[in-house]
């Protein structure tokens, strides 16, 4: 016999410890035979034995936890051979919501199953990202749309202090995709359209109202751009700004003295004109160039009164026209995609937005643009780049919703804004190259190209800043899935071919 370290036999402390715990009863098969024969109580009830009915349900004896994990009762199960790699999934402080609470919510992380919230504006605020700006992409029908009007337009409303401005450039039937929301909100869209007895709203770039009260240079400079965009953004001699700028002078004084608002016709009758006194004592050679400086620019401002661009913004500004509110949607899905209609009006809405943000300082600004590259990109790219700089002080988010980075040229200002931006909700890429463009463009994980091809309708890749990337599910209430639903066209189209 063995003497344990505490000075016991080993064989005596066995079989104390044996002697409290009961002895569960052997099974049957075991017991048969003739050496140990089956004992036979009787249950008051019935004549089978009484621990029969037990062997029926299955007996469970009773067992103390801290032996069955020492493996008393049967061998331990041995462990499964793993990595830490794999493992990582049972490491439950990485298994935690990535995101704090201090922002709006986006949807639900697909891995931690956490609610996942975020706005660009307290993120930059937080110094968790150096940008506001914030890109989606993604196919056609992968969701965008139903992120931007819930995460970025419908709920920021509800905060104090936000504001929200959306360029909306899809049409959804007779109207514009967010003039549905848009009315749900109590506000109405600023339709854009091209034709004086068209049924558009018309903004006069002149108007203090649109430049959020300034009367001073910024109408101006507004004249300046606009000239400029229409010769593609060349910018303008000397002696060109000296004639608009003499022509600007002479257009307010002839307005004012009349009680009225300047528009463009009182600018452009003073251009080419070397009659006033401005001029008088310039050398014959001088008032010459004058006055093709003059011509020059004139002709380039004529296309704002002519057939091209009719009723946009050769008249006052439309009285339906309300700018002062928390949501305003600009609809300029008729607007033709080629031609300066496109480019002055987004560089009038830029204007604006900048001009309400100096004026009411402290509030916060959502600003989406929908659908096609070429709005943040080309000669009205430049503007909105420029201004997206100085925003940034006055809280500017500008949201962009864009469909392939292949769709854009090299060196278009459009990329550059894409690289800038440090909130990026990457959608279903259907093509390998437009799926490994975006892994490389925007740092994710090797392999998340594969991902972005089979991503289904709603989810996405959510990338903040540095941080790596997260698979997020986009989640709506039921008021949300009906203003967000795209396909009510098709919807009605189809009852009507059936």
């Amino acid at each position: 016999m063995t003497i344990s370290a505490t000075g016991q036999p080993t064989a005596t402390r066995r079989a104390r410890r044996n002697d409290r715990l009961p002895a569960p009863p052997p099974p049957p098969d075991v017991l048969a035979g003739p050496e140990r024969p089956i004992p036979e109580p009787q249950d008051a009830a019935s004549d089978a034995p009484a621990w029969d009915a037990d062997i029926r349900r299955g007996y469970l004896p009773p067992r103390r936890g801290f032996l069955a994990k020492r493996g008393f009762y049967a061998p331990t199960a041995p462990g499964a051979p793993s990595t830490t790699r794999q493992a990582e999934i049972l490491n439950t402080a990485v298994i935690a919501a990535p995101t704090d609470d201090e922002g709006i919510l986006v949807g639900r992380d697909t891995l931690s199953r956490t609610p996942v919230a975020h706005d660009p504006i307290t993120a930059y605020n937080k110094r968790i990202v150096d940008s506001p700006n914030v890109v989606c992409m993604g196919d056609v029908g992968s969701g965008k749309s139903s992120l931007l009007k819930t995460v970025y337009v419908a709920r920021p409303l509800l905060l104090k202090g936000r504001r929200v401005c959306v360029i909306d450039k899809k049409a959804q039937g007779e109207e514009s995709e967010y003039a549905r929301l848009c009315r749900e909100m109590g506000y109405d869209t600023i339709r854009l359209r091209i034709g004086s007895d068209s049924e558009g709203s018309t903004l006069n770039m002149l108007d203090p109202l649109l430049l959020g009260g300034d009367k001073g240079g910024g109408r101006y400079a507004t004249l300046r751009t606009v000239a400029e965009l229409s010769q593609s953004g060349k910018e303008l001699t000397s002696w060109e700004g000296k004639a608009l700028r003499m022509a600007y002078r002479y257009g307010i004084r002839t307005a004012e003295r009349a009680g009225r608002v300047p528009v463009i016709p009182d600018v452009i009758e003073f251009l080419g004109n070397v009659d006033i006194d401005e001029f008088k004592d310039l050398a014959p050679h001088a008032k010459r160039k004058m006055n093709e400086a003059g011509l020059t620019v004139k002709f380039l401002l004529d296309k704002l009164v002519s057939d091209e661009l009719e009723g946009l913004f050769d008249r006052e500004t439309s009285k339906d026209v309300r700018l002062d509110g928390k949501l305003t949607v600009f609809d300029i899905s008729r607007l033709p995609e080629s031609g300066p209609a496109l480019t002055i009006s987004m560089m009038l809405i830029n204007v604006w937005l900048l001009g309400i943000m100096k004026k009411h300082p402290g509030w916060q600004t959502n600003c989406v643009v929908e659908e096609g590259w070429h709005l943040v990109g080309g000669p009205s790219g430049k503007v909105i780049q420029s201004n997206a700089k100085l925003a940034r002080a006055h809280g500017l988010s500008n949201i962009v919703s864009l469909h392939h980075v292949s769709d854009i040229p090299k060196k278009d200002p459009a990329i550059a804004f894409i690289k800038e931006a440090q909130t990026v909700h990457l959608y279903r890429q259907g093509l390998n190259d437009d799926a490994r463009m975006c892994e490389r463009l925007f740092s994710l994980k090797p392999g998340t190209a594969k991902q972005l091809q089979g991503l289904p309708n709603g989810r996405q890749y959510l990338k903040i800043g540095t941080r790596p990337e997260m698979l997020v599910e986009h989640t709506r209430s039921r008021w949300e899935v009906a203003m967000t639903d795209t396909n009510e066209a098709l919807d009605t189209q189809r009852h009507q071919n059936s």
